[in-house]
């Protein structure tokens, strides 16, 4: 039996990916998303090659298959395998009225390229009639910013895929180091807004519908 869908309706969820280099706070800012009360119901998709697991003493165990609501709402689930798939059991179980959520938030990994995740929403068939890619939000961290920029050609990428970039650990470097590293950026990506993000606090409405602020 076929799913009934109108292939020329928009696609109704908004997906961001979360890319930055190991370290440069991603779970620290997935992990406010997951248990902050701001109102908004987002899938957060964890990739199991992540830093370190989102905290487990947050978690409401759901029955379904790898998918874990949490207190505030919102939804983890991990990435085991193909993200086609994962995306396509998340929104069959939405229509279920198994679980709720509204957005999507994609963790990549910190050696990660974004790009292939991104095609995904354009060359895949079944998650591009019902999953649209918003945008994409980098994280950078001030202080090893230049070490791994000099290193690791995937950082360069990661900045110049970004919609939205901000710079976490600005504490530890000083206000010269912080303007080169932001002139820096630019140069890698000048359309990009960039804000400085101590501790992980960004605010939740900007990491989602990027490309309607």
């Amino acid at each position: 039996m076929t799913e009934d869908f109108d292939p020329m309706a928009e696609p109704d969820i908004s997906v961001t990916v979360l890319t930055g280099f190991l370290g440069a706070g991603k779970t620290t800012l997935l992990n406010r998303i997951l248990k902050e009360n701001h109102g908004l119901k987002i899938a957060v998709i964890e990739n199991e090659l992540g830093e370190q697991t989102i905290d487990n003493d947050l978690l409401v165990q759901d029955g379904a298959e790898q998918i874990v609501t949490m207190n505030n709402g919102c939804i983890c689930c991990t990435i085991r395998g193909d993200l086609s798939r994962v995306l396509t059991n998340l929104r069959i179980q939405r229509d279920k009225g198994e679980i709720d959520f509204d957005h999507v938030v994609i963790e990549t990994t910190g050696v990660a390229n974004p790009g292939p995740v991104c095609q995904t929403f354009f060359m895949d068939d079944a998650v591009a009639a019902f999953f649209r890619l918003d945008g994409v939000v980098t994280l950078v961290d001030a202080k090893h910013a230049a070490e791994t920029l000099a290193k690791e050609e995937v950082a360069f990428d990661q900045i110049a895929f970004a919609d939205r970039i901000f710079i976490s650990k600005a504490d530890l470097v000083s206000s010269e180091e912080l303007a080169a590293l932001k002139e820096r950026l630019i140069s890698i990506n000048p359309r990009a807004p960039i804000e400085v993000a101590d501790m992980g606090n960004v605010p939740v409405d900007k990491v989602i519908d990027i490309l309607w602020l």
